[in-house]
């Protein structure tokens, strides 16, 4: 089995994007999913038309260049009609529409140039020591008269690299301005990034190993245009072994929503996303025991790191009320607490900790911007995988097939429904794969998360 630590993993299969994120001890923290059926809108720029202002909600109801509707908080100034620049700042979710903000950023990897503001900020992870006085100085060198934030990869970055990203994002911001003088609206000016675009981007640099050689390609391409921090860093996976499978991660994504999570000392955490919030409840198997508050301490500290790395994991957001072992001391309290924002400081998504209830439960908000894993993947109520989900891994399961023979994919009637619509042009890339077309079967009686792989004759 291969290892990795500190880099990403990216399976390209039919219909769906998936790229794990590993941490330095070789643990997966983030698993980020694109697919074909529900295309990104986070980040890309529209020309919006109002179609509706409420004022009570002071925002107003914006249409988007792909049909939807989505919810820019302003309305000051607005009258239905009126195009307006709009980004789409948080996918849609809940029977929500998209979050549009008219404050527009357009981001690089060094860099995010915010044309509506004039002020220069300052990741904090770029802390107060020396680079970042040499940044200060930099941008005081270049006389900037724009609103600009200095990323968090920054950091390691030439100041020649900075200075070429800073002139790319001007000269987009010229071309946008451009197209939207032409055009009118609704009209998408900018698409959002694809998923191996963000995640060169965002992620911090590590060894990088991709399974598709078109997307490897495009990957070098990228890296070798524009982010050089990435040169020599991305490798391309051949072995007939799928990916995760190969780096020993696929039980533990196909598990990615279970209800329960077993540690190994036996403590265990259940987590249920509800409608307003995430409980996660905190088990240490003692069996209603009384135990000294020090011990208490120590099972729930113990808890602590498997709690964050499932919040960032799952992509949970919004309000989460996690209850950990009650601690009566103020002292252990305190102490805990304290280790609880420590805890949540490697998030990629801002993180807020808001303190302990008089009852011991830990309240923590979690920046919302795609939707959660279980969204994407599982049902409710039922918590068993969608439709979607299904799909994308009856088509992964149907490349899979050796031998000679015509390939067969059987499935419940929702599930052929999606592939032969939304989902059409995964089952044609499975097609090419396979050198023959893949033939589909519904079948009613199947359970319709199901789907069943059997060989046809000749």
């Amino acid at each position: 089995m291969e290892t990795v630590s500190g880099g990403i993993l990216i399976e390209i299969s039919p219909g769906e994007t998936r790229a794990a994120i590993i941490d330095d001890n070789g643990r997966l923290v983030e698993l980020l999913i694109e697919r074909m059926d529900r295309p990104a809108l986070e980040g890309g720029i529209h020309l919006g038309r109002v179609t509706r202002v409420e004022a009570s909600l002071n925002g107003a109801f914006v249409a988007l260049a792909d049909g939807q509707d989505g919810f820019l908080r302003r309305s000051k100034g607005l009258h239905e009609g009126q195009s307006v620049l709009v980004q789409v700042t948080r996918e849609a979710s809940g029977g929500k529409g998209p979050t549009l903000s008219d404050r527009l950023s357009i981001v690089g990897r060094y860099l995010a140039l915010t044309p509506m503001r004039s002020d220069v900020t300052y990741s904090a992870r770029l802390g107060n020591g020396r680079r970042r006085a040499q940044l200060e100085a930099l941008m005081s060198r270049l006389q900037v008269d724009e609103g600009l934030a200095l990323r968090a990869a920054a950091v390691d970055a030439e100041d020649d690299d900075i200075v070429a990203e800073l002139a790319r994002l001007r000269a987009g911001w010229s071309d946008l301005q451009d197209a939207a003088a032409a055009q009118d609206a609704p009209v998408r000016l900018t698409p959002p990034p694809d998923l191996i675009a963000r995640v060169l981007r965002d992620q911090k640099a590590g060894q990088v190993v991709i399974d598709d050689p078109l997307a490897f390609r495009k990957a070098e391409a990228l890296a070798g245009a524009h982010i050089p921090g990435w040169r020599g860093l991305l490798q391309r996976h051949d072995d007939a072994t799928p990916l995760f499978e190969s780096y020993g991660f696929a039980e533990e994504v196909e598990a990615v929503c279970e209800r329960t999570v077993i540690l190994p000392d036996g403590i265990r955490l259940t987590i249920d996303p509800l409608e307003a919030l995430t409980a996660i409840d905190v088990d240490s198997g003692a069996g209603g025991r009384r135990t000294a508050d020090d011990a208490i301490l120590r099972v729930n500290r113990a808890a602590l790191g498997e709690v964050a790395r499932q919040v960032r994991l799952r992509n949970l957001s919004g309000l989460i009320v996690v209850d950990f072992l009650n601690m009566r001391r103020k002292t252990v309290r305190s102490e805990f607490l304290q280790a609880a924002r420590r805890a949540f400081r490697g998030d990629s998504t801002q993180v807020d900790v808001m303190g302990l209830t008089a009852a011991g439960l830990l309240e923590l908000t979690r920046r919302r911007i795609a939707p959660p894993l279980h969204e994407l993947l599982t049902a409710r109520p039922s918590a068993r995988p969608t439709v979607a989900a299904s799909a994308c891994a009856a088509l992964r399961a149907v490349l899979r097939l050796t031998g000679a023979g015509r390939p067969v994919l059987v499935a419940a009637p929702e599930i052929i429904d999606l592939l032969e619509g939304p989902l059409a042009a995964a089952r044609a890339d499975v097609d090419r794969r396979m050198g023959q077309p893949v033939t589909l079967r519904a079948d009613k009686t199947a359970r319709h998360w199901d789907a069943m792989l059997e060989k046809g004759e000749g």
